[in-house]
């Protein structure tokens, strides 16, 4: 069975760069060759990782779209594949890989990456009506399969009229050298925000909720770990002198090591989006023993479910009303939640466990038999 997948590795991508190449990762692992078809780095990019097949396609001639007059011609010059894995929608790369595969009688599968939320759609929404009209809508409806993370997204996609089969499959997390980490006690109270730095991730109503608790965290630090909108982190910047915060620190984009130090060092982390399809973050942090409070907007129910964090409605009075429930449960409660954490993620998503299911998933489309249990017609 050979697998080829289009995205990108693109560290300027963020969670689907990572989640791609994860999910090829644990497919390599349970013996399925899998590789990448993704766009050449700009001046400034830089690949996530390096350890799996990658094939480029030519230039991109047009940024927002990123078509490429040549895609047809670089598929036809790559191997001869069982099946083609699409990560996420809109971009020409996707829509010429499901072309492609229609034309040579292959199956595709098509990961929505959060991309048909409302909240998304409302986003540019004349330019992906009319992208559905044109091509979207049908690259979707003749996949074999589409996979959302959650079931929140599998009926959104239903709502939109959508009726081939869905495989609901989380994104995978590495977890490699962590699990077996103990879990460490902040020599302060440190709240922590980590991801792309853009308007929708909300992430100014943490500032908001260091002023309101201003006198309660004092002593506490608020790191926040990404980049990304350089407009609006000046506005978060600006936010904090206004309000003369001294305790609110930007650790701009961290990778590898910095990263792993960043989260571990962290008491708590707050992902305040308004929404998110599934939040690679949240895994992050639970990994390394890291209790979440993420938003309602976010699949995360699991948080509670499991005592490993809170999963609460946005808006900024219960923010800081759950900052300050946290910030005084006993440390031991707060190491407690940390293995809840990281049980959860071993249970669910693995990169292995998620690799397997993934491999089950193209062998019923290749090959028929008993449909998984994680597949909804």
């Amino acid at each position: 069975m050979k697998i080829l997948h289009s995205g990108s590795l693109d560290v300027k991508s963020g969670g689907p760069a990572l989640s791609t190449y994860l999910t090829i990762k644990g497919l390599v692992h349970a013996g399925v060759q899998s590789e990448l078809l993704m766009p050449p780095l700009d001046k400034n990019g830089a690949l996530l990782a390096n350890d799996i097949s990658i094939h480029y396609t030519s230039d991109i001639k047009n940024t927002r779209w990123g078509y490429m007059p040549q895609l047809p011609y670089t598929l036809m010059q790559l191997p001869e594949y069982d099946l083609f894995h699409i990560q996420g929608l809109w971009l020409y790369l996707g829509h010429g890989v499901a072309s492609f595969a229609r034309k040579q009688n292959k199956p595709y599968v098509i990961s929505l990456r959060g991309m048909l939320y409302p909240q998304a759609l409302a986003h540019s929404a004349l330019i992906k009506k009319i992208s559905l009209l044109l091509y979207q809508r049908t690259d979707l409806q003749r996949a074999a399969c589409i996979q959302a993370t959650c079931k929140e997204e599998l009926e959104y996609y239903r709502e939109l009229g959508f009726s081939n089969p869905v495989a609901v499959l989380p994104n995978p997390i590495d977890m490699e050298g962590l699990i077996e980490c103990p879990i460490q006690s902040p020599q302060k109270l440190r709240i922590g925000y980590l991801g792309r730095v853009h308007p929708r991730k909300r992430i100014e109503r943490l500032i908001y909720a260091f002023d309101a608790l201003r006198d309660e965290l004092k002593e506490a630090e608020l790191l926040i770990i990404g980049a990304g909108d350089e407009q609006y982190e000046q506005f978060l910047r600006n936010e904090v002198i206004r309000l003369n915060l001294t305790n609110v620190r930007f650790a701009g984009f961290l990778t590898g090591e910095e990263k792993d130090k960043a989260i571990l060092s962290l008491s708590f982390l707050v992902v305040p989006s308004d929404f998110e399809n599934f939040g690679n973050i949240v895994t992050e942090a639970l990994v390394r023993g890291v209790p979440v409070i993420a938003s309602k907007g976010m699949p995360w129910q699991e948080l509670e479910e499991c005592h490993c964090g809170w999963w609460i409605d946005n808006d900024q009075e219960t923010i800081n009303k759950t900052l300050h429930i946290a910030m005084n449960i006993p440390e031991s409660e707060r190491i407690e939640m940390g293995m809840n954490g990281k049980q959860l993620v071993v249970e669910k998503y693995s990169v292995d466990s998620l690799g397997g299911k993934m491999k089950r998933l193209y062998e019923w489309i290749l090959y028929g038999g008993t449909k998984p249990d994680f597949i909804y017609d």
